[in-house]
């Protein structure tokens, strides 16, 4: 008897593991870099001289997927926005007035709407709205030309 309410109680535990695990792998989207450059500049309209510098902090911030997360920084979605700031977590600043799981879906509307508010912010209090990110300095300050070989820009 005790093995039977063992067995179904680890069924039901296993099952609802997968399950949350199927939930989480199917919200998420893996960008193509060129895919996500012509998405930026035609339909969200980034400027056309920033794309390849948004092109390499993705790269480097979240490797182009949509539901990454830095457990350690509390950054999340493609662009790792912080929810120290940015997103809603309890007890945390919601600049961007968004869910900080919003930010993990194939949906980047709110993403790039947060970005861009996170940019004019930094770009009004050290005039390089890319410094918010930690990536910029290191990997994507100078020519980042490259980010976007062959993709027709």
């Amino acid at each position: 008897m005790q093995k039977r309410l063992f067995r179904s109680n680890m069924i039901g535990k296993l099952t609802l593991v997968c399950a949350f695990l199927y939930i989480f792998s199917v919200s998420g989207k893996k960008y193509d870099r060129c895919q996500l450059a012509h998405e930026l500049l035609d339909k969200y309209k980034f400027p056309k001289d920033q794309i390849s510098t948004w092109i390499c902090i993705v790269e480097h911030e979240s490797q182009f997927d949509t539901n990454a997360y830095n457990s350690d920084t509390k950054d999340h979605g493609l662009f790792q926005i912080s929810e120290l700031y940015w997103c809603e977590p309890p007890a945390h600043p919601n600049g961007c007035h968004v869910q900080c799981s919003a930010l993990h879906d194939d949906n980047i509307d709110d993403d790039v709407r947060c970005v861009k508010q996170v940019f004019e912010e930094t770009q009004r209090l050290k005039n390089n709205g890319f410094e918010a990110w930690t990536t910029y300095p290191k990997y994507c300050k100078g020519n980042t030309a490259s980010y976007i070989q062959g993709c027709n820009i």
